[in-house]
């Protein structure tokens, strides 16, 4: 693929609040690269609006595989943005080979917040703000539990 991007948009189910949105089970596999932006993202903040409010409640995702993934990048390896109400949980990354293209970019190292999962191998470049394991369960979820 080259200087395109792959990209699911996913709504919720609104008006019920009996129901929740989730992705679970996404792979992305044997994909190469070449100048690329961002070229492995999950944002739960995404907003495709001018102006949007910053929600605290998201899309839950879990089971998201990254494998062999190579090629370059223009600005930034690896974007996981994931919310501290519902983090990204059982994200997996294996064969990954990005490199940045010639310097004339500004590069920024890989963003995780709030993701949790599996490094199945070494990645290029090292992707080490990744949580291994599972999110605790007894989270502070406002100023109001600090003591």
């Amino acid at each position: 693929m080259t200087k395109r991007s792959i990209f699911a948009k996913l709504s919720g189910l609104s008006g019920n609040p009996n129901w929740s949105s989730v992705v679970i089970g996404v792979l992305f596999s044997n994909i190469q690269l070449n100048e690329v932006q961002l070229p492995i993202v999950i944002d739960q903040f995404y907003c495709d609006h001018t102006t949007c409010k910053n929600q605290t409640s998201a899309v839950a995702v879990e089971g998201v595989t990254y494998e062999k993934i190579k090629g370059t990048y223009t600005v930034k390896p690896v974007h996981f943005a994931c919310s501290d109400n519902f983090p990204c949980v059982d994200v997996q990354l294996s064969g990954i080979e990005l490199r940045p293209v010639k310097e004339r970019y500004h590069m920024y190292d890989p963003f995780c917040w709030q993701t949790f999962g599996e490094l199945n191998s070494p990645t290029l470049p090292p992707i080490d703000c990744l949580q291994i394991g599972k999110p605790a369960r007894n989270r502070v979820q406002s100023d109001h539990d600090v003591c």
